[in-house]
């Protein structure tokens, strides 16, 4: 299959779109954008030609557009413009902008390794009836970096986007690749689009949405598989290694994902008086194992944050503001 260029000539179908959706981070887009660069110089002649990087423009009111700019004669690069916020509504911009084959997603905040375009377009030829792929992400941190937030990496994988268990080679419900490095095959992530209530967007931290995508088409019937050698390095700024951004990050989760079953938690007196208990016995009993050390003292500070955001949602529940 070919693709009309403007000349009327064909040429090669794309095997790839490289979709990076941002959003007034033109800065740190830039740094990424480099590392595109350095990645794609190591294409052979058969692949250099066979793909093109997407930039979905979520609204930005900063110099993003001027950085895309930038990039035009070192990179097959366009941009389009999604005004709506949020990071579903970017997602779904990007597939229907794309022209690759397979839609290769990845973020503005990390470095692609030297490696990751080629071993990805070579892993699309050769496996072209899978679906979904997912690679490496390693976090790499803005010094000088904070200790204990280093020293408990193991304890924070989630807001470090962490995935590097190279025992595994099939993508399972359980076990899904982040936003930061992953892959759909074009056609089946057209059916599976992204929901607009979840994704970080202005005022809101929930995340997921790539998660859940993965998961509706794998129930599906689609099939994934492990890429471990195309890696992306996640940069995690000094503002981010603190116990305040612990808390900005699972403190959603616990609300999306609750500790507890809050289905039978409805509105009335009783009920807030349950989610007042709820509460203090909560608070208490965190605050008793920290003091005791029986757990480390990272992890426990997470499930903390995660327990506030359960909290967030029983006080929701109990006021009747949401079902």
């Amino acid at each position: 299959m070919t693709n009309p260029n403007p000349e009327g000539k064909s040429q090669p179908e794309l095997i790839a779109t490289v979709v990076i959706c941002t959003r007034n981070r033109s800065s740190s887009l830039k740094r990424t954008l480099n590392s595109v660069v350095d990645s794609a110089a190591l294409l052979d002649d058969a692949l250099a030609n066979r793909w093109e990087l997407l930039v979905v423009d979520n609204g930005s009111s900063d110099d993003t557009q001027d950085v895309v700019l930038e990039f035009e004669s070192s990179l097959p690069i366009r941009s389009t413009i999604q005004p709506v916020p949020g990071l579903s509504n970017a997602r779904n911009a990007g597939i229907d902008a794309a022209n690759g084959r397979f839609i290769l997603w990845t973020d503005d905040d990390v470095l692609v390794d030297e490696n990751w375009l080629s071993v990805y377009l070579k892993t699309f030829q050769e496996n072209p009836d899978i679906a979904i792929f997912g690679g490496r992400a390693v976090p790499r941190y803005e010094e000088p970096a904070t200790d204990w937030f280093v020293q408990n990496e193991k304890y924070l994988k989630g807001l470090l986007a962490v995935r590097d268990a190279p025992e595994r080679t099939e993508i399972t419900p359980k076990y899904t690749p982040y936003g930061l490095n992953y892959a759909f095959r074009r056609d089946v992530q057209m059916k599976h689009r992204y929901d607009p209530e979840l994704g970080v967007a202005p005022g809101r931290r929930i995340g997921g949405e790539e998660t859940a995508v993965i998961q509706e088409a794998l129930r599906h019937g689609a099939n994934g598989l492990w890429v471990w050698d195309a890696t992306v390095y996640h940069l995690i700024p000094l503002q981010r290694q603190t116990l305040d951004y612990i808390i900005e990050y699972y403190r959603p989760t616990g609300f999306q994902y609750p500790t507890l079953n809050v289905e039978d938690i409805g509105a009335g007196p009783l009920q807030r008086l349950k989610t007042r208990l709820t509460c203090l016995k909560v608070g208490f009993a965190s605050f008793v194992r920290r003091s005791l050390g029986r757990e480390n003292w990272v992890a426990s500070y997470v499930q903390y944050a995660r327990w506030m955001g359960t909290l967030d949602l029983l006080k929701a529940k109990s006021n009747g503001n949401i079902q």
